[in-house]
C-alpha cells in the first residue's frame, strides 16, 4: 500500500479541484484506497464489496467521486504541474484482480516522482555494524602458518648380515675365515666344453656372489680372461658400457642360480643347448646341458699374478714395504701391517712407473660404485679406478678403468680376498711457456700382469681431480670409505727420452699363473688344448 505523503498530497490536491481524470484498472483501486485511506473505513475501499470494479468495461471507464482530504492529510502549498491522465488498460481478463502488494509498488512508481534518494547499501559480512563502529577496531589475525609437509616416515632399519664370525657382510669382510659360506662357491672355475665347432675345449666360469645365497655367473668358451680370453678389441674412449653380445668383448654366457644346502645351481643363457653348472663344496662341480645331460667335470682354479711380489729395481723410491719409511703422508697400517686407505706421497714425479698390489674386501651385498671402492690419483689429477669388479661386463668406471672416460680393455679382476696388481707408467702431458697444454699425458695399465689399456692419451683430468697443470703433484691412494688394503708400493722415475723411443715400458706382458692343487698343472690354461679326449679325470 502506497504510502509517500508527496504521492497523498497530489492526489488529494486533485480531487479538490474537480479535475476528472483516468485512471487504469490495474492501479485505479489502490489510488482510491490511498486517498480513503484516512476519511473512510476499510470496507469502502474494497472494489469487491461495492461491485462497482466488477462492472468496468474497456469503453465506458468509471470515474471515481472526488473525495474531501483527510483533516489531517499533509497538503502540498505549492502549484505543481497535473501530471497528464493516463490512457485506459484493455484488462486482459474480464475480472479484475487486486493486484499483489510487489506489484503496486511497482505501478504507483509510474507517476511523476523527486529523484529517489539513493538507499543505502546492504553491509557486508565483513563490514561492521553501525552500531559496532565506536568500538576499538580489532587487530589483524597473524597470518596462518604455512602448512608443514609430513614427517618423512623413518628409514627402515638395515639389518646386518652376520658371518659365522659376527662380522657383518654388509660393511665387508677382510679375511677370508669371516666371509662366510657363501664365499666359500664364489670363485673361478675351469671345465670342459663340447660344440660342434670348435669340439672339445676349456669353459671358464666366474662365480659371483651378490649376498643371501644368491650368486650370478659368467662363462667363457676357451678359458678365463687372461688364461685363453684374450682382448679382442681396444675400447672406445667415453663409452660407459657395452652389451654383452657385443662383438668388441669375448663370446660370453651370463647366468645366475641360488645356493640351497644340497648345493649351488646356476643356469646359463647359451643360446642353443643350454648350461647348467653345480658344485656342492665349492672346490668341484659338474658341467650338464640344458637337459641335464652330463658334460664333464670342474674345478675350482686359484690364480695369481705374475707380477705379486715384483721386487723394486736400484733406482726406485720405495714408498711402502710394510713399515712407514716417510715416504707417505696419513699413513695407517693394519697390525698384519698393510696400508689402509688415504695416504698420499710426499714426494711429486712427471713421468714414473708405479708398481702396487691391493686387496678388496668381499662386499657381496654391495653393487656398483659401493663394491670396494677407491683408486689410484696420478697427480691427483688422473684416476685409475680400484673397484671389485670380479666376474662383470666392463664399465667406464670398474676396476683398471681410466675412471668415467675408459673401459679396461679387458676384465681381469680376481676374486674379492686375492692379491692384485697394478702396473701403471704415467707420462705427464706438456706446456708451454704461457701454461697452455700442447700434448696429453699418456697411460697405459697391466691388471695383473695383462695390459688392459695401452698408451692411452689422457684428453683431461678426471672429474674430481686436481685442474691439469705443468707442476708435478703428488699420488693419492684414494679413501672412498671401503677396506681395501695395498703392499709393496714402489715407484721408478722416467726420463722423457725413454718414453718417446719406446711406447711398450720395460715390463712383461705375461699370462698369470695358475696356482691351485686340484688343477691339471702340467697342462697350462694359457694353451687350451685342441686335439683332447674327453677327460674322465684331470690327467698330470
Amino acid at each position: 500500500m502506497i504510502k509517500h505523503p508527496w504521492f497523498r498530497s497530489l492526489s488529494m490536491r486533485i480531487l479538490a479541484a474537480g479535475v476528472p481524470f483516468f485512471v487504469s484498472q490495474t492501479w485505479a483501486p489502490a489510488t482510491l484506497q490511498v486517498l480513503a485511506e484516512d476519511a473512510q473505513p476499510a470496507s469502502a475501499m474494497n472494489p469487491m464489496n461495492s461491485g462497482a470494479a466488477g462492472q468496468e468495461t474497456s469503453a465506458n471507464p468509471p470515474v471515481e467521486k472526488p473525495m474531501p482530504p483527510a483533516p489531517n492529510s499533509p497538503v502540498m502549498m505549492v502549484d505543481e504541474v497535473v501530471p497528464p491522465a493516463v490512457p485506459q488498460e484493455t484488462p486482459t481478463s474480464p475480472t479484475p484482480t487486486s493486484p499483489a502488494p510487489d506489484q503496486t509498488v511497482a505501478k504507483a512508481s509510474d507517476a511523476k516522482q523527486p529523484p529517489k534518494q539513493p538507499e543505502p547499501k546492504p553491509q557486508s559480512a565483513d563490514q561492521p555494524a553501525e552500531s559496532k563502529k565506536s568500538e576499538p577496531a580489532k587487530k589483524p589475525a597473524p597470518p596462518k602458518p604455512a602448512p608443514t609437509k609430513p614427517a618423512a616416515p623413518p628409514k627402515p632399519v638395515d639389518k646386518p648380515f652376520l658371518s659365522p664370525t659376527g662380522v657383518d657382510l654388509k660393511k665387508g669382510a677382510i679375511r677370508v675365515e669371516d666371509a662366510g659360506p657363501d664365499f666359500a662357491l664364489q670363485g673361478e672355475y675351469m671345465a670342459w666344453d663340447w660344440s660342434a665347432e670348435k669340439g672339445w675345449h676349456w669353459l671358464g666360469i666366474q662365480v659371483v656372489a651378490t649376498g643371501d645365497g644368491t650368486f650370478e655367473a659368467l662363462a667363457y668358451p676357451g678359458g678365463l680372461p687372461g688364461n685363453g680370453v684374450a682382448a679382442r678389441a681396444t675400447m672406445p674412449i667415453g663409452t660407459p658400457q657395452i652389451k654383452a653380445d657385443s662383438e668388441l668383448l669375448p663370446t660370453l654366457w651370463q647366468g645366475s642360480g641360488k645356493a640351497t644346502p644340497e648345493g649351488l645351481l646356476i643356469t646359463f643363457n647359451q643360446p642353443s643347448e643350454g648350461r647348467k653348472f653345480v658344485t656342492k663344496d665349492g672346490q668341484t662341480g659338474q658341467l650338464f646341458k640344458g637337459d641335464g645331460a652330463l658334460i664333464s667335470q670342474a674345478v675350482k682354479w686359484s690364480r695369481k699374478s705374475q707380477r705379486e711380489g715384483a721386487q723394486p729395481p736400484a733406482n726406485a723410491v720405495v714408498l711402502f714395504d710394510g713399515t712407514d719409511n716417510g715416504q707417505l703422508k696419513n699413513l695407517k697400517i693394519s697390525p698384519e701391517g698393510l696400508m689402509q686407505i688415504g695416504s698420499e706421497t710426499k714426494g711429486a714425479w712427471q713421468n714414473f712407473h708405479l708398481h702396487a698390489e691391493f686387496k678388496t674386501p668381499f662386499m657381496p651385498f654391495a653393487k656398483g660404485q659401493a663394491r670396494a671402492n677407491s683408486g689410484f690419483y696420478l697427480q691427483k689429477r688422473y684416476e685409475v679406478q680400484v673397484l671389485d669388479s670380479f666376474g662383470l661386463i666392463p664399465q667406464f668406471n670398474d676396476a683398471a678403468a681410466i675412471y668415467r672416460n675408459k673401459m679396461p680393455d679387458l676384465n681381469m679382476s680376481f676374486p674379492p680376498l686375492s692379491w692384485q696388481t697394478y702396473d701403471i707408467q704415467f707420462q705427464a702431458p706438456l706446456f708451454d711457456e704461457q701454461g697452455t697444454k700442447i700434448q696429453n699425458g699418456r697411460l697405459t695399465v697391466w691388471h695383473n700382469g695383462i695390459v688392459v689399456q695401452n698408451h692411452v692419451s689422457l684428453e683431461n683430468k678426471t672429474g674430481g681431480g686436481t685442474k691439469e697443470g705443468p707442476e708435478a703433484l703428488p699420488i693419492l691412494f684414494q679413501n672412498h670409505g671401503n677396506p681395501v688394503e695395498f703392499r709393496n708400493l714402489w715407484l721408478v722415475e722416467l726420463s722423457p727420452q725413454v718414453l718417446q723411443a719406446s711406447t711398450t715400458p720395460p715390463v712383461p706382458t705375461c699370462l698369470p699363473v695358475v696356482a691351485t692343487p686340484n688343477a691339471c698343472v702340467s697342462t697350462t690354461p694359457c694353451c687350451p688344448p685342441t686335439k683332447h679326449r674327453r677327460p674322465a679325470r684331470c690327467r698330470r
